[in-house]
């Protein structure tokens, strides 16, 4: 398809070497983008101007617009393509087209391409929109807003200090929209903290740039980014929890939030920061959970209807299964592997589903052996943080039941 890059297989799917999507299935989060999607899609066509194009983007609330000629995606026109153009000099927006300024050739994906693949993407190509093709056709685009929103969901996130940007770019209000544009561009950059001498009032984003200045026609070279910045900053401080910090953004639909501490700004945080941390919690997950499965841990997950959808080697070892095939998409452990199968029901009634808990299990393997395990169990979740079922990591402590009753039958009274 000209003027499109495509980063999936004839499947429309890409892993890398397999192990994350693995690794978010066993979870029990399979996140694709068609779970994250927006099917509502504005497009744009290579002869429309780029005031045109903008008035559409500020109409419909959206960052971008996919350029679509002849039924084929060709390119995308973004909030970024319209800052460099200001930056660059645009003034006659109702002039200019499209095609000038739109980025191309454009990186799309498949509807069941891994989310975390997709938010690799846009990292390593410093991008935050995907068209989404199914037979190379349009069927929707994935941002980088419903990427953090869906990721974050996955992955308890620490506080804002550890993530946030401390190199803040700044301007002072009599500087020209022109101006503060070539700043952001030249550092590469989605904002500038508008300031008052010493004081912060306001910030100047990219999407002011559209909504404001592209959209309305107005000439950046003769208007002062005070005019037209965002206000009143609401800042946060540097304790605040990241998983808080997104949903506020989402809630007020807006990309970054000043950090102030006792008054003073210290940095920013974007979607852009939240998603690559993210992204390093969930890599470091997978090399754990890689590091779990390979070492024999016995482990696996059940869902909400209490169906095995995983196990590791180590759990088919502790119970004496074969293959996979005998647990797989089976009730977890029914009553003959338990050595009374009352506390079977006992256990599941006491599942966790907002902490992890342990529980002291007395059970039998598939050739009636018997077992002391141990069972640290936690909630699993989907990306909109809906108890999906639970994940057990379990121990076998057989052989120290066994050696602590010897020891008692061994102990004479005083």
């Amino acid at each position: 398809m000209q003027g499109a890059t495509e980063v999936s297989d004839s499947n429309g799917l890409k892993t890398r070497n397999g192990s994350v999507d693995d690794i978010l299935g066993f979870s029990g989060t399979p996140l694709r983008v068609n779970h994250v999607m927006n099917e509502d899609v504005i497009v744009s066509s290579l002869g429309e101007t780029v005031f045109a194009a903008a008035k559409k983007m500020f109409a419909n609330s959206v960052s971008c617009a996919v350029v679509v000629n002849d039924g084929a995606v060709v390119g995308i026109l973004t909030e970024k393509d319209l800052l460099k153009g200001v930056a660059g000099g645009d003034r006659d927006f109702r002039e200019l087209r499209v095609q000038d300024r739109m980025s191309h050739p454009v990186e799309v994906v498949g509807p069941d391409f891994p989310v975390l693949d997709a938010a690799e993407i846009m990292r390593s190509k410093r991008i935050k929109r995907l068209p989404v093709l199914q037979d190379e056709r349009l069927v929707g685009i994935v941002t980088q807003t419903d990427i953090t929103r869906g990721l974050v969901y996955l992955s308890p996130l620490q506080q804002i200090f550890e993530i946030m940007s401390t190199d803040i770019a700044t301007v002072d209000t009599e500087a020209t929209v022109a101006h503060a544009a070539r700043v952001m561009a030249s550092r590469n950059i989605s904002c500038v903290v508008v300031m008052n001498r010493n004081e912060a009032v306001g910030v100047f984003t990219q999407k002011d740039v559209l909504r404001r200045v592209v959209a309305m026609g107005r000439n950046p070279t003769r208007m002062p980014v005070a005019d037209v910045m965002s206000l009143p900053i609401l800042p946060i401080p540097p304790d605040y929890s990241v998983f808080t910090a997104s949903r506020v953004m989402e809630k007020m639909y807006i990309h970054r939030l000043v950090v102030e501490d006792q008054g003073r700004i210290c940095g920013i945080v974007s979607q852009t920061d939240i998603m690559r941390a993210v992204e390093n919690k969930l890599q470091k997950d997978v090399e754990r959970q890689q590091l779990l499965a390979s070492s024999g841990v016995p482990m696996c997950v059940v869902d909400q209807k209490g169906m095995i959808t995983y196990v590791s080697a180590g759990f088919l070892r502790l119970f004496e299964f074969t293959n996979a095939e005998q647990v797989l998409h089976q009730p977890f452990l029914p009553d003959r592997f338990w050595l009374n199968p009352e506390d079977r029901q006992r256990f599941l009634r006491h599942i966790p589903k907002k902490d992890s808990e342990i529980f002291e299990l007395v059970l039998k393997t598939s050739t009636g052996r018997k077992k002391h395990v141990l069972v640290l169990a936690a909630p699993t979740r989907s990306a909109h943080g809906e108890t999906t079922g639970w994940q057990g990591v379990m121990y076998d402590t057989t052989s120290h039941k066994l050696a602590a009753q010897e020891l008692s039958l061994g102990q004479t009274p005083n």
